[in-house]
């Protein structure tokens, strides 16, 4: 023991307290500090104020007598060793003490210095010792895993409140019963191959399987299987520690149903945009070979603009929304990749307010007219090796009237969140021969389909470069 140990012992007749100071002086090798009192009151007042180590009692004070002095002393201070000191005629008192508590009792005429301290070492370290046992004990009770230990020939042996509510047996019923209570008809030989594992000495990690509950119900868990050995490293029997998964893989199934359903349905718009682009060359017998390439790269970055949000939605927790600034920037980060303009100088600018998140249905065409108005600006804006600004814009909007009829309509059928997308250049300007209302090109045909989809207002300035204004209503209930 590196600290000083800090002593308090409880005596009464000072011959006594004496002849247990003079044995520390001679034989404890270790610091001490050393108090003594003489009755039960002076010393629980003294504990009160003072942190001390160990406590030496003796069961016989002027104001309190027999078992009754030690179990006062534990009952405030049980977390501090106890030594009892009886006399010859009250072996059975210290008995009855360790019993209820005490670390150890010690008989006056027959205690010697080395047997005082070896007592007052292993006491103290005896306690820290059940301290830890207790926490670790405390540690399993509350877990909301169930943690059981079972022998080697399949007896339930313990049994925490964490598995009392995964598989709904109290501790009373359950323990003393086989394991195989637990586990569905149909994995009977699962038990037998995954118990020689372990005690081969192996630990089996998030093993995922089907057990039994109480009332018939089968759950699914994640379990995880270890040996336990002796302090000789006997194998004496098996912890499993298990997790009820039945709600998680319930939430992955819907998941994936939700990603399959979203995969199918852009998968036909996918088709749809092929079969658009096709039509630009339907009836031509001669085909432009850059025209049909560029034709080609468009739609593949339609297709990259829905891909990347699937691929955000996979690294998400949530299934259906996704951060759109995040989105963006991918996005945008592709394009420039796609369109080889990464050395050019040509700038790109996001001015995105933070925290927009956005569903399956808002933010796969949004995706898309940015898509379309991006590379309409790497494509056209800066011809001739060219470089200049392109610019993203996405905000909130507190509060915003537009002139869209089905937007008023959604207005008032329901709360949302308005929202405004800008995507400006400053290149060589649109032409003005290119209108809104009834363009032959299939990227402003799609901005302007996609746009009436969100039930959204599109306009276009030319007053400087190109600036698309987008503006939109995110329904709550949506």
């Amino acid at each position: 023991m590196d600290e000083k140990v800090k002593i308090l012992l409880f005596e009464d007749n000072p011959g006594d307290a004496g002849l247990i100071e003079e044995m520390l002086e001679e034989f404890a090798d270790f610091q001490y500090e050393f108090k003594t009192v003489q009755t039960l009151n002076e010393g629980l007042s003294l504990l009160k104020k003072n942190r001390f180590d160990i406590i030496l009692s003796d069961l016989g004070l002027p104001d309190s007598y027999g078992i009754d002095t030690f179990l006062e002393i534990h009952a405030r201070n049980s977390r501090i060793p106890i030594i009892i000191l009886t006399g010859m005629n009250d072996e059975k008192i210290g008995v009855e003490s360790v019993k209820k508590g005490a670390q150890d009792y010690l008989v006056k005429g027959q205690v010697d210095g080395r047997l005082l301290r070896r007592s007052i070492q292993y006491s103290i370290e005896r306690k820290k010792a059940e301290e830890r046992v207790q926490n670790l004990a405390n540690i399993v009770e509350s877990s909301n895993d169930a943690i059981i230990t079972r022998s080697l020939d399949g007896f339930i042996t313990s049994w925490n409140l964490g598995a009392e509510q995964i598989y709904g047996y109290p501790a009373e019923e359950i323990l003393g019963k086989p394991a195989t209570v637990l586990i569905p008809c149909s994995l009977g030989n699962e038990t037998q191959k995954i118990t020689e594992m372990v005690k081969q000495g192996e630990k089996v990690r998030q093993y995922e399987t089907s057990r039994l509950k109480k009332d018939g119900k089968v759950i699914d868990v994640s379990m995880t299987l270890s040996p336990i050995f002796d302090i000789s490293g006997e194998l004496i029997a098996i912890s499993v520690i298990a997790r009820d998964i039945t709600e998680s893989k319930k939430a992955e199934e819907a998941r994936k149903k939700e990603i399959h359903h979203r995969i199918k349905n852009n998968l036909q718009v996918i088709s749809s945009l092929l079969d658009l682009q096709a039509e630009k060359f339907a009836g031509n017998e001669i085909y432009d070979t850059s025209k049909v390439l560029a034709a080609f790269r468009d739609s593949q970055n339609r297709v990259i603009s829905m891909a990347l949000i699937h691929e955000e939605l996979y690294g998400s927790k949530e299934v259906s929304i996704l951060n759109f600034a995040t989105y963006l920037q991918k996005l945008t980060e592709e394009l420039f990749r796609c369109y080889n303009v990464g050395a050019s100088g040509t700038e790109m600018v996001l001015e995105i307010e933070e925290n927009i998140f956005f569903d399956m249905d808002t933010a796969v065409p949004l995706g898309m007219i940015v898509n379309e108005l991006v590379s309409n600006s790497l494509k056209h804006a800066f011809p001739g090796g060219k470089t200049g600004k392109i610019q993203i814009k996405l905000s909130r909007v507190i509060s915003e009237k537009f002139e869209h009829s089905e937007i008023k309509d959604s207005n008032e059928a329901c709360k949302g969140t308005s929202y405004v997308l800008i995507v400006s250049d400053n290149g060589v300007g649109i032409s003005e021969s290119i209108s809104l209302e009834d363009s032959d090109t299939l990227g402003i045909q799609l901005v302007t389909i996609l746009v009436d989809q969100l039930d959204g207002e599109l306009d276009l300035n030319r007053a400087s470069g190109t600036e698309f204004t987008i503006k939109i209503k995110v329904a709550e209930n949506k």
